[in-house]
């Protein structure tokens, strides 16, 4: 059946004109603003002061979410200076994200914006220039509206989304739960509607533990389709940016908007960006007839959490997948220690102080000069203090092995190369197009120093199934699948090989029907 095309566009407008009259731009996708803003039935300032007014009712005061850590003073002004330029040019073709707001992770640089990664050491770090990723959101007129708490330095060492610059950020689903880490305040964000879409970075699950534990969208995408330049490192054989939002459409506008090749990061020049096309990618038919791997080591952890995951994979099968089940070798479980946690460890310091050199003469240049400020602080016992196993795991790293040591080298030349071709190797065998897992195994812990008797984990470590996709630099997309006791959110990740980037997340979009 044909549709009259006036009547479609007509009815649009008048569904645009409902959503913004009753407060629906939160059930918008970011094609559904798009769409408003070029048809003139809603103003980039509209938008903005939306969110703004969301982010004053519940971000410091109401729920207290504590998400964000700078608002951009200016992003009222910029959002009419777009509205100025479309009312002068309504018939221009505009970018997909001109005049929609975001927030990003305050480890991403932001030209004349604070860059603290969460250090109150660094809380007047101004820097330069926009992280490759911010710039290129920038360029594309999108609004920034301010910058997003994380776990410290974007390790969290048992206290998820805590930072001594920014404090504790609470999930938006349940404020006696964390909203795990590092980019927390990012994924709240979004939760909590302070913006639609959101940029994080992710080193060992630090997008899609958080995504999953909000009810978001997040993808780790294939090492090197995303510029890390401008991002502050914490161990750049495992950093990627990424994005947070509300749907897996969404999903693919931004990452649409922000892959590419950059000549400052050699990771983005292994990878043929321009050939993953994201949005083309999405179809509600694209698991039918397909082979899904449904991992079975990390389950028994949280009976909710197992249910869910159990429903899930009924689901792959209502959307016409074939499902089997894949217990992967044991060494697919000790990653961090085996992998991991030992080139963070040699490569932080050389990385990080590497940043610190790009920074202002009055900001700290190496990782000692760092630390000092650092115990300084701490001494003052004052309201910034940080974490102290964050502190101590710095102190470590201080002193440890630098990268030219035999088992650093021995790792990225010898034991990474294995692990991608025993995984890929696995699929092969399998014949399944991707992996499935709950994203991680437990729910949202609960926020340090509050009492919650509801919180069941036996894990030794939630994030274990996440360290996969970082060892491998291979993608991995979390989507919602359900929700247990205390309103608290589960997701489910689906993990393909190398450059898969467009088909998991086509997977996602299945998964959930849309």
């Amino acid at each position: 059946m044909q549709l009259n095309k006036k009547f479609v566009a007509c009815s649009f407008l008048l569904v645009a004109a409902s959503a913004q009259a009753d407060g629906g731009i939160e059930r918008m996708t970011l094609a559904d603003m798009r769409h408003a803003l070029n048809n003139g039935t809603l103003s980039s300032e509209q938008l903005v002061r939306h969110y703004l007014d969301n982010i004053q009712a519940n971000n410091h005061q109401g729920q207290n979410i504590n998400a964000l850590v700078t608002v951009n003073e200016q992003a009222i002004d910029q959002a009419r200076q777009w509205d100025a330029e479309r009312a002068k040019n309504p018939n221009a073709r505009y970018a997909p994200l001109a005049g929609i707001p975001f927030v990003v992770k305050d480890n991403f640089d932001t030209a004349g914006m604070v860059t603290s990664g969460g250090s109150y050491v660094l809380r007047s770090s101004v820097p330069s220039q926009d992280a490759f990723a911010v710039k290129k959101l920038i360029d594309g007129q999108a609004i920034l509206l301010g910058k997003a708490n994380l776990s410290e330095l974007a390790a969290s060492f048992g206290w998820f989304g805590y930072s001594s610059f920014g404090g504790q950020t609470l999930n938006p689903r349940n404020t006696k739960r964390d909203a795990s880490g590092s980019s927390s305040g990012s994924a709240a964000s979004v939760a909590a509607a302070f913006a639609p879409f959101a940029l994080g970075s992710d080193t060992s699950g630090s997008i899609r533990a958080p995504a999953s534990v909000t009810g978001t969208v997040g993808l780790r995408p294939s090492l090197g389709l995303i510029s890390r330049s401008g991002i502050i490192p914490l161990s750049l054989a495992f950093d990627t940016g990424g994005v947070i939002t509300n749907s897996v459409l969404d999903q693919a506008i931004v990452l649409d908007a922000i892959k590419g090749q950059d000549k400052t990061d050699p990771a983005t020049l292994d990878i043929a960006a321009d050939k993953i096309q994201f949005e083309p990618a999405l179809s509600a038919t694209s698991l039918q007839g397909k082979t899904i791997g449904v991992i079975t080591n990390f389950t028994g952890a949280n009976p909710e959490v197992d249910a869910v995951f159990k429903t899930a994979r009924e689901t792959l099968g209502k959307r016409g997948a074939k499902v089997v089940s894949i217990e992967l070798p044991k060494a697919f479980e000790t990653l961090w220690g085996d992998v991991l946690g030992p080139v963070g460890e040699s490569e932080f310091k050389p990385q990080f102080e590497r940043y610190l050199a790009t920074l202002n003469p009055s900001q700290p240049r190496t990782l000692a000069q760092f630390l000092d400020l650092a115990k300084k602080n701490q001494a003052q016992n004052g309201a910034h203090g940080m974490n102290p196993a964050r502190l101590a795991g710095l102190e470590t790293v201080a002193n440890a092995t630098s990268t030219d040591s035999p088992q650093y080298i021995s790792i990225l030349s010898r034991k990474i190369p294995q692990l991608r071709a025993e995984l890929m190797g696995i699929m092969k065998k399998n014949n399944v197009d991707s992996l499935f897992f709950a994203t991680i195994n437990c729910p949202a812990s609960v926020v340090q120093g509050v009492t919650d008797d509801s919180y069941v984990c036996t894990s030794g470590d939630t994030y274990a199934a996440s360290y996969i996709a970082s060892a491998t630099g291979f993608p991995e997309i979390t989507v919602p699948a359900g929700t247990i006791k205390g309103n608290l959110p589960v997701g489910v990740s689906f993990l393909g090989g190398y450059g898969e980037d467009a088909k998991v997340v086509g997977f996602g979009y299945a998964f959930l029907g849309r």
